[in-house]
């Protein structure tokens, strides 16, 4: 327990020492101690852009592309870990590594300290704005929100801790707390939040779409709302976002270069900015012999449409299996980037995921379904990137397939297909849980596949189980049921 707690101690002075000119350049610059701290906005403003720097780091990014994506139909092992691999057909212990959460409660932490702080800074600083007071607590509100999310999403039930767990009065022994506890709670935070943010900053595009604004706390509430099958909410969301008219499809010609090259553009909602290389990506999804992982060996058959600017060169390369969406430089040409020039951004949300979920939400409400609209949402993007209309049938089960196929090509790699495949499964009490165990026949071959649909039938088996040292850690932490011994 002594070591748990010195790991908090030490996570809160790494965040007081942090000092920034701006939200993408967090060095630290001095030793302040809290007694020295929480005088001065500027003081809040360095700690607010410590919460995002604490997701800046491979440890954290790692384990979104890795929640979001192994356990679905993408990526094939290349030379990745066991640890990996045991992910890879959903083989999961709570010895592995992966289901590790502790960058995700240091992000918690930070947002946490912040919010319990923040309003000391205010007293003393007498040029401290209500409104600026307001704004940091809001991002630092809407970023636990995102953490939270991301964590429910993947065990289901874990502590909703909002208090800075800074002193040996801190209870450290904190039990799980339902999923409906904490979609509650995330989505109370969102709707006080959206309230303060900005809509936008014009320092620059990657001050802009670095930082949470209206823009991306409705994004994310619309992702979750659509987890919680509140689809008239979720249009809302969506519509909001919309509403701002500060988001646009980039042209079909530019989506490669502007959203996955150059990086914020007029698409972005929530980039998650990278000042230092970002290694993941060359370790996950480089075109090397060392890469962990490459594109399925059917990924061409998913673009069929030879004039849709997401296949070959521009999502994946077809002579390397290497995502090219990440790691390429120029489509055209087939050139990737150096081992040193990956500054790319990790995109949380971006304008057309948007369009996709509002029509999702018109797809599946009682009270506002609209199977035009829905189809109208879809065909946005499917025409951007193609050039013709898309040909699905409108109605519930073609527009369904259509979406989820939409969704597939748009935001290959980036962190969302397990959520889409779990997300439209366990509906109506796992009404479609055939999306998940079609997942058997691409997972397993002749030896292995009884073995590997055993990993796939349980839908116990959908939620990640708490890693081991935590358990040991923590009495009052009970092991996911699947994962029981």
């Amino acid at each position: 327990m002594k070591k748990y707690k010195l790991y908090l101690v030490v996570s809160f002075m790494l965040m007081l020492t942090t000092s920034c000119n701006d939200y993408l350049t967090l060095e630290p610059e001095d030793d302040l101690v809290q007694d020295e701290f929480w005088q001065t906005k500027e003081q809040v403003s360095s700690a607010v852009a410590a919460c995002y720097a604490s997701m800046n780091v491979n440890n954290f990014i790692s384990r979104v592309i890795q929640w979001g994506e192994l356990r679905a139909d993408m990526l094939i092992a290349k030379s990745g870990s066991s640890s990996q691999g045991y992910m890879l057909k959903n083989a999961l212990t709570a010895s592995n590594s992966l289901v590790s959460w502790s960058n995700f409660y240091t992000t918690i932490n930070y947002c946490n300290t912040v919010l319990a702080y923040a309003d000391e800074a205010k007293e003393l600083d007498k040029t401290f704005t209500e409104l600026e007071l307001n704004r940091y607590k809001a991002e630092a509100k809407a970023i636990r929100s995102l953490v939270y999310f991301i964590l429910v999403r993947n065990f289901k039930k874990v502590p909703l801790i909002t208090t800075a767990t800074l002193s040996d009065q801190t209870d450290f022994y904190v039990a799980k707390n339902t999923e409906a506890e904490i979609l509650t709670q995330i989505t109370s935070d969102l709707n006080d939040a959206v309230e303060y943010l900005a809509d936008s900053y014009t320092e620059s595009a990657a001050y802009d779409k670095g930082r949470m604004t209206q823009g991306a706390a409705y994004s994310l509430l619309a992702d979750i709302y659509l987890w919680n099958n509140q689809f008239d909410k979720a249009i809302d969301a969506c519509q909001s976002v919309i509403d701002l008219n500060k988001y646009s499809l980039v042209d079909g010609s530019d989506w490669f270069d502007q959203i996955f090259f150059e990086g914020n553009s007029s698409e972005g909602i929530f980039e998650l900015q990278f000042s230092t290389s970002f290694s993941a990506m060359i370790n996950y999804y480089y075109y090397s012999s060392t890469a962990d992982f490459q594109t399925y060996t059917n990924i061409t058959d998913l673009y069929e449409d030879p004039n849709d600017v997401r296949a070959d060169n521009t999502t994946y390369d077809s002579s390397t299996g290497a995502i090219f969406k990440f790691t390429g430089v120029d489509s055209k040409t087939g050139e990737y980037r150096t081992t040193s020039e990956f500054y790319n951004n990790w995109i949380f949300y971006r304008y057309a995921d948007v369009l996709l979920m509002q029509a999702e939400g018109y797809l599946l409400s009682d009270t506002q379904q609209d199977l035009n609209k829905a189809y109208n949402l879809i065909n946005q993007v499917h025409e951007r990137a193609t050039g013709t209309a898309s040909l699905a049938e409108i109605s519930v089960s073609g527009l369904k397939e259509e979406l989820l196929l939409e969704r597939q090509m748009e935001l290959a790699y980036e962190g969302k297909r397990w959520y889409d495949l779990l997300r439209f499964a366990r509906r109506n009490n796992f009404e479609d849980q055939n999306l998940i165990t079609d997942l058997v026949a691409i997972k397993a071959g002749v030896d292995d596949y009884e073995e590997i649909e055993s990993y796939y039938t349980d839908t116990a088996s959908y939620f990640l189980p708490i890693y081991q040292d935590e358990i040991d850690l923590n009495p009052n932490l009970e092991q996911n049921p699947y994962y029981e011994y």
